[in-house]
């Protein structure tokens, strides 16, 4: 893997105007040009979904993305804010693209939050998903896709891929997200759908002691390739599970993960050369392949930070300014993925 790029950094405060900070990018072409749709924490402290795009014919890369505004150059979400008091008011995040299939609209399937609390015990997530109109806006569905269950009452991280006889869709079984202090209690399951719409009873696909958080499946000339996070660590907590990502491959976009090879790490976080944006792991890939053959991979890093005071103060001391009040500061950019990280069989 290349030497990682940031994008938009919420402690360098290169955000888009309008927004704090922004993660999970999904990348896919759509149309003539490459869009970006990813979840911004925006200036009045709302998760939204938005959508970022490269000028029409130019090839995907790690930079020049612009994000879609209004005249006045704000961020535009893809749909307004959802009613108060309904199952996602707490805000929308981690989107997945999925093109136009078996009759169905574009989707874009998203992780939203029942109540005010993002971590920690009593944060409650489910999946949701949003279908484009004619004139392009999107709509957004009043129930979720999928639920938690009464032992792990959080589903998020949807990566939703179209196949033969429906959709397949990989997505985190989880308490809750994890809080300070806390070990991350991570599964990953799998399930299918004929439209997109109702789902299958999941699957167990990664055990919670391989402890992976989230994925991004990619169709090459060799079979389908599956990275895989493990999460970031927030809180600074220590001990905690290593980080980075690693890669299996298959024939098939298969929901068994017998058919899949063992995963192998493509790239180490903890290793001395890591960028701080990116020194507590990295979350949210999303794979894109340039005209050359070339992979990129997009993702989430978690900076390897000191508390918001210490920052704060450093950052007075060398006359900038202070960053975001934020217990934890992320940071959105990306990698050319060499092919030696290809996992083999």
């Amino acid at each position: 893997m290349t030497a990682p790029l940031p994008l938009w950094d919420m402690l360098e405060g290169t955000a888009p105007r309008g927004l704090l900070g922004l993660s999970d990018p999904n990348v896919h072409r759509v149309g003539d040009h490459w869009s970006l749709f990813v979840g911004g924490f925006s200036t009045s402290f709302r998760n939204r979904l938005y959508r970022a795009d490269l000028p029409a014919g130019e090839d995907v890369r790690l930079t020049g993305w612009r994000l879609r505004t209004t005249a006045g150059g704000r961020p535009v979400p893809l749909v307004p804010d959802p009613p108060r008091g309904s199952w996602d008011a707490g805000g929308m995040h981690t989107p997945c693209y999925v093109p136009p299939h078996r009759g169905a609209p574009a989707r874009v399937y998203y992780a939203g939050r029942r109540g005010r609390r993002h971590y920690g015990p009593g944060s409650a997530y489910a999946v949701g998903v949003l279908e484009q109109r004619p004139d392009g806006s999107w709509s957004r569905a009043a129930h979720p896709v999928a639920t938690g269950t009464p032992d792990r009452p959080s589903a998020l991280e949807p990566a939703v891929v179209p196949v033969a006889d429906g959709y397949r869709m990989w997505f985190l079984s989880a308490p809750h997200e994890v809080g300070p202090g806390e070990q991350p209690d991570f599964e990953l399951r799998a399930s299918d759908s004929p439209d997109g719409i109702v789902w299958s009873r999941p699957r167990t696909f990664a055990s919670r002691r391989e402890g992976f958080f989230d994925t991004a499946l990619y169709h090459g000339p060799d079979g389908w390739t599956m990275l895989l996070a493990r999460g970031t660590d927030l809180h600074g907590t220590s001990p905690f599970p290593e980080q980075g990502l690693w890669a299996m491959r298959a024939d098939t976009p298969s929901a068994d993960r017998a058919d899949w090879s063992p995963p192998v790490r493509v790239l180490d976080t903890g290793a001395p050369a890591t960028p701080r944006w990116m020194g507590r792991g990295v979350c949210g890939p999303s794979v894109a392949r340039t005209a050359d053959g070339g992979l990129l991979v997009f993702f989430t890093g978690t900076h390897d930070s000191r508390s918001w005071w210490r920052e704060a103060a450093a950052r007075i001391a060398a006359l900038r300014r202070p960053p975001v009040p934020a217990p934890y500061f992320l940071a959105t950019g990306g990698a050319r993925l060499e092919p030696a990280g290809r996992a083999g069989r």
